[in-house]
């Protein structure tokens, strides 16, 4: 009996000593001056597998609050890497999946996709919103759903806005899948769920020159539970940029209507001086 119990305890601390971290998501989006652009979706995840020595938890630097090494790999099934080909099979068609890439003992997976207009920007994020199993594109309010303004002539200005709700529900396809069916749900024991595997850890927009930026930082005055110290993610509940652009095309039309007007008046005046 008292070997059991030790087992259990042995178990127990195991547990304690070591903890999932999650995926952090980085969302990063280009416009162009006609509102065409590129939005990239990136995933960094630690996996152990790539280290020789144990991964320091990021909200216990110094490994002096027992929070334990960081432990991925063994939670899902066929490893970390799973993840590229989970991506590769169930992405919708107008995304390009890259290979994957490691740095350290981070693997990082990248998503992308083309937007001819603003339109199109919004047809497609729709779609990726929709092919969530918890959530559709009608469930949220006009405020929270993305949106492009245009003002100006020879200096075009652009400014546009979206809610972090609206960022998350775009992810959800992938993060539910990728929880439901690749990671060992009875491995996890109860301890770590859906919510629990992934986070959105950087989001960034640029427009021209213009841009907004929310990076992960560490925090070492942030409370966490009975210590200080913790790594702070996008905690903004709404994104806004404005960027401009100098509209040379309006303006070489402009030059040329004054040139031909000119040149047609130089010629009236010529012919009346006959």
């Amino acid at each position: 009996m008292k070997r059991v119990l030790s087992l259990v305890v042995l178990l127990v601390l195991a547990l304690a000593l070591t903890a999932c971290w999650p995926g952090e998501i980085t969302v990063s989006t280009e416009f162009n001056a006609d509102g065409s652009g590129t939005r990239y979706i990136i995933l960094e995840v630690m996996d152990d597998t790539l280290s020789t020595t144990a991964i320091t938890n990021p909200d216990d630097p110094e490994g002096d609050e027992g929070k334990g090494a960081v432990l991925n790999d063994k939670h899902i099934t066929g490893g970390v890497i799973a993840i590229q080909t989970w991506l590769e099979d169930n992405a919708p068609s107008f995304i390009t999946v890259h290979d994957a890439t490691v740095s350290g003992y981070v693997r990082t997976f990248t998503m992308s996709y083309t937007f001819t207009d603003f339109d199109d920007f919004l047809d497609k994020y729709e779609e990726l919103v929709n092919l969530s199993p918890n959530l559709s594109w009608e469930d949220f309010d006009a405020d929270e759903l993305p949106t492009l303004t245009t003002t100006g002539s020879f200096t075009k200005t652009l400014t546009f806005k979206e809610s972090k709700a609206i960022v998350d529900a775009s992810l959800d396809w992938a993060i539910d899948g990728i929880f439901n069916s690749i990671y060992d749900e009875a491995d996890l024991a109860g301890f770590v769920g859906k919510a629990d595997i992934s986070v959105l850890a950087n989001y960034k927009v640029s427009i021209n020159e213009g841009s907004l930026e929310e990076l992960r930082e560490y925090d070492a005055t942030a409370p966490d539970g009975d210590f200080d110290g913790k790594v702070i993610f996008v905690e903004s509940e709404n994104f806004e940029v404005t960027g401009q652009f100098f509209n040379t095309t309006l303006l070489i039309i402009v030059i040329l209507g004054v040139a031909v007007v000119g040149v047609g008046g130089f010629f009236v005046f010529k012919k009346l001086k006959k």
